[in-house]
């Protein structure tokens, strides 16, 4: 299964931070085979992954994606929304009627400063870590979903 690190800036230092929190959580090689970074507009996910979809303090809106879930489960995605210290929360995030996605959280909001602070990087791989067995569990439902439409 994969991974996919959903962002409107994939090489911005947020992001990058992000990544690397992934990389090193535990449990992220045992569940995920690899991580990639999409921007939203190029986004096309595959039947076998789950999504962390990141919105950062500066983006004013989730932008709208291209392709349609057809008749299965929504991907299974987290919300992780980043702060700068001093800027209002984002007005909108992906939309949790969307029936693309299976939220399994109402996301996941950090600080950016944390991301440089290693305990607070901790904290997030932690959080990261405690998501991972759902969106493995779910991506895998999804895919026997998908076969049985098939057959």
């Amino acid at each position: 299964m994969n991974l996919s690190l959903v962002s409107q800036k994939p090489s911005a230092a947020t992001t990058q931070g992000v990544l690397a929190a992934l990389r090193a959580s535990s449990g992220y090689g045992e569940l995920f085979s690899e991580v990639r970074v999409a921007q939203p507009g190029q986004w096309q996910p595959e039947r076998g992954e789950a999504a962390i979809l990141l919105l950062e303090g500066d983006d004013c809106a989730w932008p709208e994606l291209s392709w349609s879930a057809g008749n299965t489960l929504g991907l299974p995605v987290l919300p992780l929304r980043v702060q700068r210290p001093h800027e209002p929360m984002p007005q909108q995030g992906p939309d949790v009627r969307d029936s693309r996605f299976y939220f399994v959280s109402n996301g996941i909001v950090l600080d950016e400063a944390e991301l440089a602070d290693p305990a607070c990087s901790r904290v997030l791989q932690s959080k990261l870590e405690s998501y991972f067995p759902l969106l493995s569990r779910l991506t895998l439902l999804r895919q026997r979903q998908s076969a049985g439409l098939l057959s």
